[in-house]
């Protein structure tokens, strides 16, 4: 590992993928100025593709347009040595995925105020990015097209954030994916976006729906034993209602994700800002108070008092970065599947085998039983 880029020290790595790597950073300054970011680092053998490195620098470009508490900031884009890196803001907390393992490992599941404060943080962070306009004021027409359980971080204040805009759209993108050519995690993918139709907003209302209906039952929205079936079902909108799993679901709750998740994209949520009000008003007949002190006080049931990464000892810091290593979650599916997935979901009568899919550290496993709910907030008597 370097131990510096540009301005900033590197102490540790957070965590490694096959786009980039992040670690975190130290800036120092003037009369002890000190300054912790996040330092996404462009891979050397994607740096050497002149299209990795113009979706590297389209992100950069896209997240100096955003501005809002609940998207990660990026504070500087540069080169050092041949080295391509973004500075920035450094979330202390986990990941979504992250954050429902932790909660079966305590054998307990997340409190509905929770999971819909969550999303509904998200969903406004996303509808400001679908709002933005260009430095010349035309429309921005940004799509994310990775939101998933992994790109969306919840610190362990209750602050949640969207992060990696790396393979957004939008009107100022200098790369164009050729035809066929599908970007993102398929099981979050909306059904146009696996056919390698146009997209726009509501293709992200459609992810924000499968991290809603995940965060709600504890069980993988769209299963399948790899990403063709798990396109297969998205397209086919093939997957088991939250009652089905959770016995005392909301009704109310299940209507909102049957939106989000509709397979026609005229039938979803125009907005992502219609998604919030939408869970507001669930949140309003229930009486729940959503907000990020509630996040907070989950996090701390969960985690207990976490130090800040630069506070921790050198054994503590080693078992953190290897922790964080063997939690790598699984690459984006970059694979020409369209036209295979569009065939198979108009010619093939045979739907996926349904059965509910629970969350391991690397991908997928059958669950033969329902998810237990220990969550006080939720009846006894699901399981």
């Amino acid at each position: 590992m370097r131990e510096s880029l540009g301005d900033y020290k590197l102490l540790r790595r957070l965590a490694q993928g096959g786009m980039a790597d992040i670690y975190l950073g130290r800036r120092t300054g003037l009369a002890g100025f000190t300054k912790h970011v996040a330092i996404k680092v462009l891979s050397a053998e994607r740096a050497e593709d002149p299209d990795s490195r113009a979706l590297f620098l389209d992100e950069a470009r896209l997240a100096g347009l955003l501005e809002h508490e609940n998207i990660a900031s990026v504070l500087e884009v540069d080169v050092d040595a041949g080295v391509h890196f973004l500075a920035m803001e450094y979330v202390h907390g986990v990941d979504l995925r992250e954050l429902l393992l932790q909660a079966q490992r305590r054998e307990t599941s997340l409190p509905y105020e929770v999971s819909l404060a969550i999303v509904a943080a998200a969903a406004d962070g996303l509808d400001h990015a679908h709002r933005r306009c260009t430095p010349d004021g035309a429309p921005l027409r940004l799509v994310h097209r990775d939101v998933s359980l992994s790109n969306l971080m919840v610190g362990h204040d209750g602050a949640v954030k969207v992060v990696d805009f790396g393979i957004a759209a939008s009107a100022l993108s200098r790369v164009t994916a050729p035809p066929g050519l599908v970007r993102g995690k398929a099981a979050y993918m909306s059904p146009e976006q696996c056919l390698g139709d146009a997209l726009d907003l509501r293709t992200d209302v459609f992810a924000l729906g499968v991290v809603l209906y995940e965060l709600t039952t504890g069980m993988r929205c769209f299963g399948g034993a790899n990403d063709f079936e798990r396109m297969l079902a998205v397209v086919r909108g093939d997957y088991l209602p939250p009652h089905r799993l959770v016995p005392d679901y909301p009704l109310e709750l299940e209507a909102v994700v049957a939106k989000a998740l509709a397979p026609v994209v005229a039938d979803r949520d125009p907005t992502a800002a219609a998604l919030v009000d939408a869970l507001l008003a669930v949140a309003a007949t229930h009486r729940w108070a959503l907000g990020a002190s509630m996040i907070a006080r989950t996090m701390r049931a969960l985690y207990g008092e976490v130090p800040e990464p630069w506070a921790m000892t050198d054994a503590e810091l080693a078992a953190a970065a290897a922790a964080a290593l063997a939690a790598e979650a699984a690459p984006a599916t970059d694979t020409r599947l369209a036209v295979t997935v569009r065939n198979a979901a108009v010619h093939s009568p045979r739907r996926l085998a349904r059965g509910s899919v629970r969350f391991t550290r690397r991908g997928y496993a059958l669950a033969c039983d329902t998810r237990r709910a220990c969550d006080p907030a939720r009846s006894s008597s699901a399981s």
